[in-house]
């Protein structure tokens, strides 16, 4: 692979006039392309989700904004255990790329080939369709650094506020129950972790807050007889910053104040190159 197909570029601002057609161009046609290699390579829950499932009382509903190729909405899924609802979850998955859709359908790693279909819908995790104020629990699984303004980015997470069933004021702190959300974003600082080096990328760039935006290669690399073709899609990426994360979603939050909703955060932090969290939306 040659060293200039690994370099992050960095791009301009965006107004929020131009955000939506430049995320079609910069994220979604992306995905349209790669997707089936991008799918290949999504096999593995990442284990702090699968923790987030496991914390999950039996019967509780979800939903899964952004979910790619399906590969959460197998964790403890009622419609593959053959176990009924005793130990059960359902997810619900929903991603504005089609050929991900296609894939998440069927996507029961645990089991051989099976006619088994998942709940999925094409929908925009902004505006996502679904009903709210009934969900046990969302997920927004490295999906919210490709909306390209700050204004985006919170309307995402207001989204999963919305969705989520607000559990009653005194079951705060107990780690279970209704009205949780879990959200994963990449991080700017890597700190040497995996084959994402950001920081040290983009350490000497004038103006730090620009070098948070960027675009990142996917390369896919065809063998010829007599050489190596690279094919090349530059993604679009918000790069979140150490408690830019936990300002997001305090900032969403506001726009339920008035509801009596607030939010409170339970547990995340850094972990191998992102930046993660669970919160509970609390109804006063």
């Amino acid at each position: 692979m040659a060293r200039a197909s690994q370099t992050v570029r960095v791009t301009a601002a965006l107004e929020a006039s131009d955000s939506a057609g430049y995320e079609q161009e910069n994220v979604h046609a992306v995905y349209d392309v790669i997707a089936g290699h991008f799918s290949s390579t999504r096999y593995k829950p990442w284990p702090l989700v699968s923790d987030f499932f496991d914390s999950l009382p039996a019967g509780s509903v979800g939903v899964d904004l952004g979910c790619g190729n399906g590969k959460y909405l197998h964790l403890r899924s009622a419609l593959g255990s053959g176990e009924a609802t005793k130990n059960s979850l359902v997810t619900l998955g929903s991603d504005r790329c089609l050929p991900l859709i296609q894939a998440a359908q069927h996507n029961f790693p645990q089991n051989p080939p099976t006619r088994l279909i998942q709940e999925v819908a094409v929908a925009d995790a902004l505006c996502s369709g679904y009903r709210g104020g009934v969900f046990d629990y969302a997920l927004s699984i490295a999906t919210i650094h490709h909306f390209s303004t700050p204004e985006r980015r919170r309307h995402a997470i207001e989204e999963l506020i919305r969705l989520v069933k607000p559990a009653p004021e005194g079951l705060v702190g107990t780690g279970r129950g209704c009205g949780r959300f879990m959200v994963y974003v990449w991080a700017f600082e890597q700190r040497g972790a995996g084959r994402r080096l950001f920081d040290a990328q983009l350490a000497g760039h004038g103006d730090a807050t620009k070098a948070q935006d960027v675009l990142v290669p996917w390369v896919r690399t065809a063998q010829h007889t007599d050489d190596q073709k690279q094919d090349v899609h530059h993604r679009y990426y918000h790069l979140f910053r150490e408690h830019e994360l936990d300002e997001l979603v305090n900032d969403a939050a506001q726009h339920y104040a008035d509801t009596g909703i607030h939010v409170v955060k339970e547990t995340g932090g850094w972990e191998k190159g992102n930046w993660w969290g669970v919160w509970r939306v609390v109804q006063r």
